[in-house]
């Protein structure tokens, strides 16, 4: 993509990259794979990887989807949305929505859509005049297969394809290259704990073949990464409980200097790590406050929101969260919002 000439495509790229993506801006592209999904683990340091068992799970990991359909109701609803760059580009937003039930006794099956909404960009020539408008995007189509193995330990497997439009084929210079597609394959374990109150998780992501727009020497890696992490119950009742949780990643790329390119390797200067707390009331209100951290992209912030369980009080089980975290220094807060439904 080194030889798009486009100021406008660049500077909407350097919004994202420099918003709150370590991986992306590292060097990977399909930044949409970065964003964590479900307010409630935003708020929580974005971390979500061992406490995720509902259909957001799809995202955080596919072994955490084999308890989602044991949950007393085994359909899940779940949508997200997000700004992405507050006080700087109002038009550039984040949507997910995703679905989950039960595929035979032990198993939960589910999909999801993503979306980047890039907003408009307007195309300048070499001489800085305007040749025209166009709009920006990128989506992520998903399906992922959990299964319960145990009681206690839950494996699951999920596959996505990829796509952008960064701009019109017209629009450039080469006259090709706007848009570039992949896919990805994601594997991932959850371990439940009793004696011990706690869940341990691990996950390899976005596994997949690079993204090529112009050609293949200037393709980006996928973003793929290895996550792990622990969620830990300090007390329950039925009043009131307190969990604690975190995680830790670090890319599963790195660049090689012998051959101009990315490889499968790891950059643990650019790992990312974030951890939170939950207090609840009988179930049905929440308080999350967490603490966020990426290497790439100087972001060391705190993260907080709440929620709300609408089960008691309606008959419905219909949840409401929302979160507050970082974007990099200097940089407005990004709120995101997140509405789900158990049937």
């Amino acid at each position: 993509m080194k030889r798009i000439k486009l100021v406008a495509l660049w500077g909407m790229l350097g919004i994202l990259a420099t918003s709150n993506i370590a991986l992306a801006g590292s060097g990977a592209g399909a930044i949409i794979l970065s964003f964590p999904i479900g307010a409630r683990y935003n708020a929580l340091g974005e971390a979500g990887v061992a406490l995720a068992q509902d259909v957001t799970a799809c995202w955080w990991n596919p072994g955490g989807l084999a308890f989602a359909s044991a949950r007393g109701k085994p359909n899940d609803l779940h949508f997200m949305q997000s700004p992405l760059a507050e006080g700087l580009a109002d038009d550039i937003g984040l949507y997910w929505v995703g679905y989950s039930g039960a595929l035979g006794e032990s198993g939960t099956i589910g999909f999801y859509i993503n979306y980047l909404d890039m907003g408009e960009q307007i195309a300048t020539n070499d001489a800085g005049e305007e040749i025209g408008v166009f709009t920006s995007n990128m989506f992520t189509v998903g399906a992922v297969y959990g299964v319960r193995i145990s009681p206690n330990f839950g494996l699951g497997l999920g596959v996505k394809y990829f796509r952008d439009k960064l701009a019109d084929d017209s629009a450039l210079q080469e006259g090709t290259g706007g848009s570039g597609d992949s896919f990805g394959v994601d594997i991932g374990m959850l371990w439940k704990v009793p004696f011990l109150r706690m869940n341990l998780a691990a996950v390899v992501a976005n596994l997949g073949p690079d993204i090529t727009h112009v050609d293949e020497d200037q393709s980006d890696p996928m973003p793929r990464k290895f996550h792990t992490g622990l969620a830990y119950s300090l007390f329950a009742s039925e009043a009131m409980g307190l969990l604690f949780i975190g995680d830790y990643q670090i890319p599963l790329y790195d660049f090689k200097k012998d051959s101009d390119s990315y490889g499968l390797g790891t950059e643990f200067d650019q790992e990312e790590w974030g951890v939170g707390a939950e207090w609840n009331y009988v179930q049905s209100l929440f308080i999350r406050f967490g603490y966020t951290s990426a290497a790439y992209g100087d972001i060391q912030d705190t993260t907080y929101g709440f929620g709300v369980d609408l089960g008691q009080w309606t008959g419905q089980a219909i949840t409401f969260d929302y979160a507050s975290v970082p974007q990099a220094t200097g940089l407005d807060r990004v709120n995101r919002f997140s509405l789900g439904y158990r049937f």
